[in-house]
């Protein structure tokens, strides 16, 4: 089976470190309703249709020159309903990760706005520092017998960013651009070294050629799984039908325009 990586996309440092897009953004309330507690159906499993939840993880490494590396990951769990034409309709809930090493570099703690206290272990040079990092999106999907299953995330067109803090001495920015961002005030330890809070956008673990193989268990529901590692990416997700019984999820035109992207 041929395997694809996830299209390129954007990490919004605003710091000139530019990837290629991810495509498209969105609204975090994803305007999808969870359906009401699904009873598992143990005896009716006939068809791969009906009410399906899952779990994955994927982490990336977009950045490493020998000094800096960057890497970014998300753990992620979702649900979906696999109509009988084949479409998937649901919802996926991430919490992400960031952080970008730099070799050699002094330790930094310096008080921030507000009194809050800025600090980097000595290789640290940023790392995400959101709040919250967890994001809910809408997701899609598509099945059928001869190529499996793939899914979407549909991120809309202005997600929710995430707040990244760049530790920018000298031993982290050389090379980068830091004058669009937003610094915070600190002033740390040596001429220079200041944090600056950055927006990181939100990035989906999927890719268009991701397609699960889905199989009946013996006596049980069918399942699905995909798994792909090279030396700068990994994902790994699994999915099990819950029930027989399809759900009723309303579609926006977001969920639209993401699963006409997927149909052949």
């Amino acid at each position: 089976m041929s395997v694809k990586l996830p299209g390129p996309f954007i990490l919004a440092l605003a710091i000139g470190l530019v990837f290629a897009a991810c495509g498209g953004g969105g609204d975090d309330d994803g305007g999808v309703d969870l359906p009401d507690d699904v009873d598992v159906d143990v005896e009716d499993f006939g068809a791969p249709t009906g009410y399906w939840e899952g779990e994955g993880t994927a982490k990336e490494t977009p950045l490493n020159d020998g000094v800096r590396t960057l890497t970014r990951e998300a753990e992620f769990d979702f649900w979906f309903s696999l109509n009988n034409d084949g479409t998937a309709l649901g919802e996926i809930t991430l919490t992400y990760d960031a952080e970008l090493t730099v070799e050699g570099l002094p330790d930094f703690s310096a008080p921030g706005v507000g009194g809050v206290s800025v600090s980097f272990n000595p290789e640290v040079g940023g790392e995400l520092t959101d709040e919250d990092p967890t994001r809910i999106f809408p997701l899609v999907g598509h099945y059928s017998e001869g190529d499996g299953l793939v899914l979407a995330m549909v991120p809309g067109e202005e997600p929710l960013p995430m707040e990244f803090t760049l530790r920018a001495d000298p031993g982290v920015n050389a090379g980068f651009d830091v004058g669009g961002a937003g610094s915070v005030g600190i002033e740390g330890e040596g001429a220079g070294t200041i944090a600056y809070e950055i927006d990181m956008v939100p990035f989906t673990p999927f890719g268009s050629e991701d397609f699960a193989e889905v199989e009946k268990r013996p006596g049980g529901p069918y399942a699905a799984h995909f798994e792909f590692t090279d030396e700068t990416y990994a994902i790994e997700w699994s999915t099990v039908q819950q029930t027989s019984d399809v759900q009723s999820v309303d579609i926006t035109g977001d969920m639209q325009e993401a699963l006409d992207s997927l149909l052949p």
